[in-house]
């Protein structure tokens, strides 16, 4: 598949709402994306202050935005979420072509999942079995129900689709990146495949 897609810079916020400085919101994300490698190589055993060295911040930096390493990992899986809702608002919804967008919005999941590869279990593990608020699910559901909607509004999807369906597949195509599945882009092929319009011969039977 071509144009494939990167992932966007993430709205930064803090624990308790308020927007942070330019130099502080930068100092964050370089402690997530210093998590994320640490807790890849070192699972639950990565240390705060190799944290604090990979991202080139003092230690207390880190501690100041997250208290513990479950606070940090489960800034890590909110910071992943709201990826995945900026790239659908600001990425698929604008395509001029809603079947693109809807495929590359799948595509996207199976890229996240890779980068998220070495250390997601570990993350997983220490947020347990914490779970977003309903306002992000709501327009998490909101947002793919634009996309689908869209598809199915120029014949490209089949109208029997609901985003109830679709919330399965994302996860089908995470637990095949999530297994090393080298070539996830041809399970990818397989459900846009699915997601097609039945032709007439096979709505008939012949």
């Amino acid at each position: 598949m071509s144009n494939t897609p990167s992932p966007p810079p993430s709205r930064s916020s803090t624990p308790t709402g308020g927007k942070l400085r330019s130099d502080a919101a930068r100092n964050r994300l370089k402690v997530l994306d210093a998590a994320r490698a640490a807790f890849s190589e070192s699972g639950r055993d990565a240390q705060m202050g190799d944290i604090a060295r990979r991202a080139g911040v003092g230690v207390g930096t880190v501690y100041r935005h997250f208290p513990t390493k479950e606070s940090l990992a489960e800034a890590i899986v909110e910071h992943r979420f709201q990826q995945t809702l900026d790239f659908l608002r600001n990425e698929v919804l604008p395509d001029p072509d809603p079947w693109h967008g809807l495929a590359r919005s799948l595509e996207f999941c199976g890229i996240m999942q890779e980068q998220d590869r070495g250390y997601a279990e570990t993350v997983t593990a220490m947020v347990g079995g914490s779970t977003f608020d309903a306002a992000a699910i709501a327009e998490l559901n909101e947002l793919t129900d634009k996309v689908l909607k869209r598809a199915q509004a120029e014949g490209s999807v089949r109208e029997d689709l609901t985003v109830a369906d679709v919330s399965p597949l994302y996860i089908g195509l995470c637990h095949v990146v999530q297994a090393g599945v080298t070539d996830w882009r041809r399970y990818l092929g397989i459900i846009l495949d699915g997601l097609r319009p039945r032709r007439c011969a096979d709505c008939s039977g012949d």
